[in-house]
């Protein structure tokens, strides 16, 4: 547990976000606030892979694959849950296109007619 939660703690020290972080052309960049929590929640995201890789001494697909690393060296706490989501939401963010967004959207407004919310 203390493990975890002293990794998030390290990677969240700090500046998380500057604003040149995030560099793109206009036709490839990505369908999301640049200005507001994405940057912030995707840098994290670099920071803790960073971080838990370099602690562990070896390469991880993701924070969840890190969490798993970390749960399996008995480390255990919303720490390790957080690290999951946050993999999820950095996934979401490195495929967000207008298109897929639209579909979430039309997918959404399906089910609850469906169930008639």
């Amino acid at each position: 547990q203390g493990l975890a939660q002293a990794i998030l703690a390290q990677a969240a020290a700090g500046p998380v976000w500057s604003p040149g972080l995030v560099r793109m052309p206009a036709r490839t960049r990505l369908a999301m606030d640049v200005d507001g929590a994405a940057p912030v929640l995707l840098e994290l995201h670099g920071r803790l892979l960073r971080l838990v890789s370099g602690r562990a001494g070896q390469h991880f697909q993701g924070l969840a694959a890190a969490a798993g690393w970390l749960a399996r060296r008995g480390c255990r706490g919303k720490a390790l849950k957080a690290m999951r989501q946050l993999d999820v939401v950095a996934a979401w963010g490195r495929h967000a296109t207008a298109p897929k967004g639209g579909e979430l959207g039309a997918d959404n407004n399906f089910m609850m007619d469906r169930a008639g919310v």
